[in-house]
Formats: structure tokens, C-alpha cells, sequence
């Protein structure tokens, strides 16, 4: 029998009230077909959960809502994960910080001690682990982010990008988890695009994180209780957050760009802590704005560390960018995937 579900927290909490928006081929707001954007209610990380939070992003958080929030992380010990295990800490949730060894550094980001209380580490080895492991590990936890991927001691990428998210989200529907959140990788579904050629030399990587995508669509359709989220952020660089007004959101996978590890896991914990009507079932790209290219050019201005986007790629819309002054701003009114439809596209493949 499932365990039951959290309540939901009725304090003073990190709420933020904003209409849901969205971009228009010639920067408009417009509303999303069919649906009244209304106003959305959405608990997000506060001002401290990441040094680039935009000023715009200041909330408070109380202590009944630290209690309603158990964030755990795979990959922890990775260069995103460990940033999506601070940032969580800071906005005030528990963390559980998953990591092949069972080891975690909490006081590499300068966290107070009480932020350090807060975060459990525990061996969960996505590529080793049992069911029946994973689902004890995940059990009571009010959000998965899963930011594991194949490294060279770490498991490959059938083993890891595919066979291990499908492992986590099993675990996470069996045990009731609210959110599935997913790091994975802009070009994923466009194996022609130069991204997905360079990238998928390395064991294949863009292939099984595609497969493991489309695997997650196919398990959640007609979840009740559960969704998913599925982030594919641009070339990831070590720099400082900008923050959310610094980012563009997209849909389709058709641009890309950089981003900083900092901005995605500040992406990561506002999916992860958001309701479930917020960006649910919903897979997108995420990029510095001004780094925005098409696909064809992205591969060579990310190799060679170019900041500046192509002009001509954003006056090119796709109709689907998403820009805000906070991170619920841009997430809100997200359109979600067809349920159970693969988005992996045609091409060679290894």
C-alpha cells in the first residue's frame, strides 16, 4: 500500500501569484490555446536558493513549509546535481542527496548548519541499485530530480540515461511521488542536428537519454497522482547564474543555446516545488537568451564558448519562447506533452 501523500502546506509560503504567458511570433503575450491562464499558485525557492536568483524572485519561506518538501536527487555528486542538492537546501526543503558511494560534500557551497541538517546522503547507484532499492529510497519523498548520467566509473548511457531513469520513474509512480523532474539534453530529439552527432560518439548518450524520455511519456500516461517534468538545458557552463530573467524557455526542440549549471538546478528545485498543475507532463529546452541559436549553428557557438547569440535565430520564433522575471514566471503555462508520443526524430544513430 502506498504510502499517504503529503499534505499540502496551508502557511505563509513561498507563493508567487502570475498570470501564465507565453511568447507570440512577434514577442506578444498571448494566451495559450484553449486554456484561460488564470492565475496559478505556485510554492517556489526563495531569494537565497541560488546566488543568481533575480531580484525578482525574492519570497520568503516558513518552517511548515521546509516540512512539506523531501527533494531527493540522483546524481548528486555530479556537477549539476550537487548544485540542485544546495539550492533545494536553501529554498528550504529535505534533501536526500543519491550518490553512487553514499558519499556527499554538504559543505562545499557554504551552507549553514542548519542548511547541512537538512540534507541526508545515501548511496543510490541508479545503474546497480534494485527496485526494490530505489523504491525505498524515494518512498515518502514529495519530488525526484534525476540528474545521473553516464560517466566512466559511473555506468554507461544504457545503463544509466535510459535503463536508470526508467528505474526512478517505476519507483516514483509505484510510491506516489508528485514530480519526476529530469535533466536531459537540448538536440536530444534531432539526430542530425550537430549537438546529438558529437555528443552521441560518447557510448551513444543522446540515444539513450531520447529513449529514456519517450519511455517516461509512454509510463505516465493516465497518472493521476504523479507527473513529470523534462528540462533540456544548452551547452552547461560552470559560470555564476544569471538567473530567471537572464533564461528563455522553448518547446520543440528547435533552439538552443548555454546556461549555467547554477540557473538549471534553480529550474530543477522551482519544477520540483511547484503544484502539480504547473509545467506537468511537459518537456522543454532551456537557454540563456542571449546565447539563442538554431539548432544547425548551436554545436560550433557552444564549442567554442560564443556568448552571443546569432541575431537572426531570435528574431526566428518558433512561437513558443518563454521569457520571466522569476522562475514560476517561466515555467507557468508550459504546454504539455502528448500523452504516451515519442519525440525521438529520424536519423542515424549508434
Amino acid at each position: 500500500t502506498p504510502p499517504p501523500r503529503m499534505a499540502a502546506c496551508t502557511q505563509t509560503c513561498s507563493l508567487v501569484l502570475r498570470p501564465a504567458t507565453r511568447l507570440g511570433h512577434h514577442g506578444r503575450c498571448v494566451k495559450r490555446r484553449g486554456i484561460n491562464p488564470g492565475t496559478r499558485r505556485v510554492v517556489v525557492p526563495n531569494a537565497a536558493s541560488t546566488e543568481a536568483t533575480a531580484e525578482g524572485d525574492a519570497t520568503t519561506t516558513s518552517t511548515a513549509c521546509k516540512k512539506t518538501h523531501t527533494i531527493v536527487v540522483f546524481g548528486a555528486n555530479g556537477k549539476t546535481g550537487k548544485r540542485c542538492v544546495s539550492t533545494a537546501a536553501r529554498a528550504g526543503a529535505t534533501v536526500v542527496a543519491c550518490t553512487r558511494a553514499g558519499d556527499f560534500n554538504a559543505n562545499e557551497f557554504g551552507l549553514q548548519s542548519e542548511l547541512v541538517n537538512q540534507i541526508t546522503p545515501k548511496q543510490g547507484d541508479v545503474s546497480k541499485a534494485s527496485d526494490a532499492q530505489i523504491n525505498e529510497i524515494v518512498k515518502g519523498a514529495s519530488a525526484v530530480v534525476f540528474a545521473a548520467s553516464a560517466s566512466q566509473s559511473g555506468g554507461t548511457p544504457e545503463q544509466v540515461d535510459k535503463n536508470g531513469l526508467i528505474k526512478v520513474a517505476r519507483a516514483c509512480i509505484a510510491q506516489n511521488v508528485k514530480r519526476l523532474v529530469v535533466v536531459s539534453s537540448g538536440s536530444v530529439s534531432k539526430p542530425l542536428s550537430p549537438v546529438y552527432v558529437f555528443l552521441n560518439f560518447f557510448g551513444g548518450v543522446m540515444r539513450a537519454k531520447i529513449e529514456g524520455e519517450d519511455a517516461i511519456r509512454r509510463m505516465y500516461v493516465s497518472r493521476e497522482n504523479c507527473a513529470y517534468v523534462i528540462m533540456r538545458p544548452g551547452g552547461l557552463t560552470e559560470d555564476p547564474g544569471r538567473g530567471a530573467s537572464a533564461m528563455e524557455l522553448n518547446q520543440g526542440d528547435e533552439k538552443s543555446g548555454r546556461v549555467s549549471r547554477e540557473d538549471v538546478a534553480a529550474l530543477c528545485v522551482a519544477a520540483a516545488m511547484s503544484e502539480e498543475s504547473v509545467a506537468k507532463n511537459a518537456t522543454f529546452e532551456c537557454y540563456w537568451s542571449d546565447t539563442a541559436n538554431d539548432l544547425s549553428d548551436v554545436g560550433v557557438s557552444n564549442m567554442l564558448g560564443a556568448f552571443s547569440g546569432d541575431q537572426d535565430a531570435k528574431d526566428k520564433k518558433t512561437g513558443k519562447e518563454r521569457r520571466g522575471d522569476t522562475w514560476v514566471d517561466l515555467l507557468a503555462g508550459l504546454e504539455s506533452d502528448v500523452p504516451g508520443e515519442a519525440q525521438q526524430g529520424w536519423g542515424p544513430s549508434l
